[in-house]
């Protein structure tokens, strides 16, 4: 396959989740330039994936290589694509084709902010975005803390993100408390400035 890399492509900036059939292998890596992975399959033979931003017939994407297998991933305007080979499927987020971050001063209470509540939303756990804190880190403490599974963790991560924060309702003020305790608790041991506290409408 012959397709030419761009410095446009190369300075954009995506997200990378490995599954197998069987099991999650890898999620949410962050690369930019060129990211090359060796992942165990469940089955214990090993499987190099290696994606690089590229340029294919005037499109940006992405050239795949799984062990010797190369293709191209075109990247969507939902801001993700996929590609299968064998029992792998990779998928790719673009975090510089998302709108550009939305961050409120760590005091600001997003109750006070009508489009960031939810309808119906009583109480719950308010996460404020920031620049420092690692993506990976809050989709991890979202499955962790909340429960959820990793598509929608990540799902979750990039509405942050994007919107600046979000209110998660809760069924009392109480376990709003305690997921907001434990996931300020782990942010700071962490060395992270991630704000997470609970919220209610009073």
């Amino acid at each position: 396959m012959n397709s030419e890399t761009t410095d446009r492509a190369k300075k954009k900036r995506f997200i990378v989740s490995i599954y197998e059939i069987r099991q999650e292998i890898v999620f949410a890596d962050e690369f930019s330039d060129r990211y090359v992975k060796t992942v165990t399959l469940s089955d214990g033979t090993t499987r190099t994936v290696e994606l690089t931003p590229a340029m294919c017939g005037g499109r940006a994407g992405i050239e795949f290589n799984d062990t010797g297998h190369r293709a191209f991933m075109g990247i969507l305007p939902v801001r993700n694509g996929g590609h299968t080979h064998d029992n792998l499927m990779v998928r790719i987020f673009d975090l510089d084709d998302a709108p550009a971050a939305r961050m409120f001063p760590p005091e600001t209470s997003l109750t006070t902010i009508p489009e960031l509540v939810p309808p119906g939303f009583v109480q719950g756990i308010e996460i404020l975005n920031d620049n420092r804190t690692p993506m990976e880190f809050v989709v991890g403490v979202l499955v962790a803390q909340l429960g959820l599974n990793r598509e929608d963790a990540s799902q979750l991560m990039l509405a942050i993100h994007e919107r600046g924060g979000a209110l998660i309702a809760t069924q009392s003020l109480t376990e709003a408390q305690t997921i907001a305790a434990q996931i300020a608790t782990q942010a700071a041991r962490s060395g992270h400035p991630l704000v997470c506290r609970a919220a209610t409408i009073a």
